[in-house]
């Protein structure tokens, strides 16, 4: 899945970086070279907030839009932990609930979750 992120991203001279936990162990990780030396924190941020409330990240910040909300003030979640921007996607299998996240930096927060839901909907593969 991430090389499909990837080949995604190329094909449309996108420049991100990747990340795929199961079970909070990285099993896939990937950074263009372009990018700010801080995307790790970008990725461990936004795939806390997935982690957090087992959906989308970007869910996640329309929701606090929404309701007027801040992850700081409403739950307590430090910023420097958790960012609820687009771009961070809880995988869930039906008998073991959420096993994974993968997320995605380097685009516009909408962008970044857009290219995940792509790849796994397979459209261009």
């Amino acid at each position: 899945m991430g090389l499909k992120i990837i080949a995604l991203a190329k094909s449309r001279n996108q420049h991100i970086a990747v990340e795929i936990c199961r079970l909070n162990h990285i099993v896939f990780i990937y950074f263009d070279d372009s990018l700010p030396v801080d995307k790790h924190n970008w990725l461990r941020r936004k795939a806390n907030v997935a982690k957090q409330f087992e959906e989308s990240s970007l869910s996640v910040k329309n929701d606090l839009k929404e309701g007027n909300m801040t992850l700081e003030k409403t739950f307590g979640l430090d910023e420097k932990d958790f960012l609820a921007k687009g771009g961070s996607i809880p995988i869930f299998i039906k008998s073991a609930g959420m096993i994974a996240t993968i997320t995605v930096s380097g685009l516009h927060d909408e962008e970044d979750h857009n290219i995940i839901i792509e790849a796994l909907q397979g459209k261009y593969f």
